[in-house]
């Protein structure tokens, strides 16, 4: 953990911060609940870089968490490494095979959050064509599939997601400041990061018609060593906004 001190007012900072960006299109038409959906994602994309920018605070550290290892007497541990090293880590087994565990967690989401019978399937790039619309300002790329059968009555495709964790630091009241200096002396704790990006669109397969779409992003950040749990709330938030509102939603 870095600690800079500073005697700077007191500014109060959460242990867990989360957040989300947002660019979406909501149908208000859509109302009828579909018998049965498709569920189709491109592979996520793990960004491998150290930096996002020259001038960006925020620090990629690749790929996310540490790995256990058992110490002498047969116990699981974890490695002694701070994340401020920056080293490239051990990925965790669960997530090696990224297609099956991004499936997996996705299917966990819809399974226990929608009303609607569906399929999920992971497709290649090839299947999934583009088209550009502007969304509040911003020019977005909205995919949609290259085929749709009517063995579903609504499809929902997943495209362009990636994934990455970084760094920020959070300031925060260190707590030592003392009866003859009142004054609160701050310091800064670095935050470690995960954050996953996608860009998502319903449409009616019958009619060909695109109903929601968007592109969003959920990051969540804590003090605390980064585990895969963290991951996997992270991607439940990202399809609850995603779905929230439509009519498969059960919530």
């Amino acid at each position: 953990m870095r600690l800079v001190k500073l005697m700077i007012p007191m500014v109060l900072a959460t242990a867990i911060l989360g957040c989300s960006g947002t660019k979406q299109h909501k149908d208000a038409s859509w109302t009828q609940k579909p018998a049965s959906m498709n569920v189709l994602f491109t592979e996520p994309v793990v960004l491998n870089k150290e930096k996002d920018s020259e001038d960006s605070k925020e620090w990629t550290v690749f790929p996310w968490f540490y790995t256990s290892a058992n110490d002498a007497s047969g116990m699981s541990t974890f490695s002694e490494k701070t994340v401020d090293s920056r080293d490239t880590l051990m990925m965790s087994e669960n997530m090696e095979k990224m297609k099956e565990w991004f499936s997996s967690n996705v299917d966990n989401t819809l399974k226990f959050n929608s009303n609607v019978h569906y399929k999920l399937d992971g497709i290649s790039k090839d299947r999934v064509t583009y088209s550009v619309e502007v969304l509040d300002g911003d020019s977005l790329r909205v995919p949609k599939p290259v085929s749709m059968s009517d063995g579903a009555e609504v499809y929902f495709v997943l495209d362009s997601i990636e994934m990455k964790s970084y760094q920020n630091l959070n300031l925060y009241n260190s707590g030592l400041s003392t009866p003859a200096f009142p004054i609160p002396v701050m310091g800064y704790r670095t935050n470690n990061c995960v954050k996953i990006s996608a860009s998502y669109a319903f449409y009616d397969a019958k009619a060909g018609k695109r109903m929601d779409f968007g592109r969003l992003d959920e990051d969540q950040c804590s003090k605390e060593r980064v585990i895969e749990h963290d991951w996997v709330n992270v991607l439940r938030e990202l399809i609850l906004h995603m779905i929230e509102k439509t009519p498969i939603a059960q919530f």
